[in-house]
């Protein structure tokens, strides 16, 4: 991998590096993470809708994109020029209105095994930690790990604890976790060393489906707590 220089581009010009004959990566490292969450999906999006023959996938990252071409069909150049009035436009854009999700999750004790202990190290109930999750606009900043898992930034700070020091050797599908100041969602059942605090039944990933990810780098997801309340405290988290 090697950095090159995007020509004619403004201020918070990202770092181009080369992955070998088939891909660049754009990277803004060490940007705010607003910027960031603003200026990824705009260039990732502005570069889809363009349809370059050359380009097979555009990849989005926490502070990256990574770009996969057929080197046969385009020079480096040519793209990379592409490339560059791309992010000088996309600097100049608001970010774009973002879809809004809302994901249904159980709170209860067999879902939410880590949940009264993530609700006591930030000095709180469990209702009360229940309902800071639900006020949150999460934000997918990439999908990684596994087929449709959501890394969601906006988690409160009170909730930010490491990852498990033991992982499970399996977690269940669905299961809605937090980890490392981040929030994610399991599609699948896997090995798994975040703190578990609820459950969804909304499937997150099909292979076969036209859009196989339900969601994508930019949205905006929301908790609706749903179904009975963690065991040990009276009243319900909804219908």
């Amino acid at each position: 991998m090697r950095d090159l220089p995007l020509p004619n581009t403004e201020d918070c010009a990202p770092v181009v590096s080369l992955l070998g004959d088939t891909a660049l990566m754009l990277q803004w490292r060490g940007a705010a993470d607003s910027f960031a969450e603003r200026m990824i999906p705009n260039v990732v999006q502005a570069i889809r809708e363009l349809q370059l023959p050359c380009v097979e996938d555009v990849v989005p990252g926490f502070e990256s994109v990574t770009i996969c071409f057929e080197p046969r069909k385009c020079s480096v150049k040519a793209l990379m020029e592409t490339v560059c009035r791309v992010v000088n436009g996309c600097q100049l854009q608001q970010q774009r209105v973002a879809r809004e999700l809302t994901i249904p999750v159980r709170f209860s004790s067999a879902d939410s095994p880590d949940l009264l202990d993530v609700a006591a190290s930030a000095g709180m109930s469990v209702p009360d930690c229940i309902a800071l999750l639900a006020s949150v606009r999460f934000r997918v900043r990439m999908i990684g790990f596994a087929p449709g898992f959501p890394y969601l930034s906006g988690l409160p700070e009170c909730l930010w604890l490491p990852r498990l020091s033991v992982p499970r050797v399996s977690v269940p599908a669905g299961s809605f976790a937090v980890a490392a100041g981040q929030a994610g969602i399991y599609p699948r059942s896997s090995p798994g060393g975040w703190r578990l605090l609820g459950r969804t039944d909304v499937v997150l990933f099909e292979a076969n489906g036209e859009s196989p990810c339900l969601l994508t780098t930019g949205d905006i997801v929301r908790i609706e707590p749903h179904g009975p309340l963690f065991a040990g405290y009276s009243g319900d988290c909804g219908t």
